[in-house]
């Protein structure tokens, strides 16, 4: 059980905070009361301006929908402009694919598609290094 949990199960027990202010004097007491009291006006005001900001959200929301069916709209004529922006999940450009040839130890070829950067089989990568060629030395044709 780690500091806070173990804070926390003294304050939520009536008879543990008890026991842990017995020896306070009662100004003292008075003053972590109203310490307590502050945190949570703190909280009770967050909370209200979460709760107002969400019943706002919800106005304009509903607004919204109001006009979407004033104008004849449904929720799929905006999933489907969604979609159309997004037609690939995929950022950045995209690699030119090639189709590499390289020989095993055991003397048979291997066709491999790839690009000229980023991982390799092993068998192609233990070619490069016996043969001290370059990938791109070892492409075909561009798919």
């Amino acid at each position: 059980m780690n500091i806070f949990d173990e804070a926390l199960s003294v304050l939520k027990s009536k008879v543990q905070v008890r026991k842990l202010f017995h020896d306070m004097h009662a100004e003292d007491l008075q003053r972590v009361i109203g310490r307590i009291d502050a945190i949570y006006e703190e909280k009770l005001m967050a909370q209200m301006e979460i709760e107002e900001e969400q019943a706002r959200k919800k106005e304009a929301l509903d607004a919204v929908v109001q006009q979407m069916k004033e104008l004849g709209l449904s929720m799929g004529d905006i999933k489907g402009l969604a979609d159309d922006k997004s037609t690939s999940g995929r950022k950045g450009k995209t690699r030119q694919r090639y189709l590499f040839r390289y020989e095993t130890t055991d003397g048979s070829s291997v066709d491999w598609e790839g690009a000229t950067t980023g991982r390799i089989p092993a068998d192609f990568s233990a070619y490069l290094e016996r043969t001290g060629k370059e990938r791109k030395a070892c492409i075909v044709s561009e798919l």
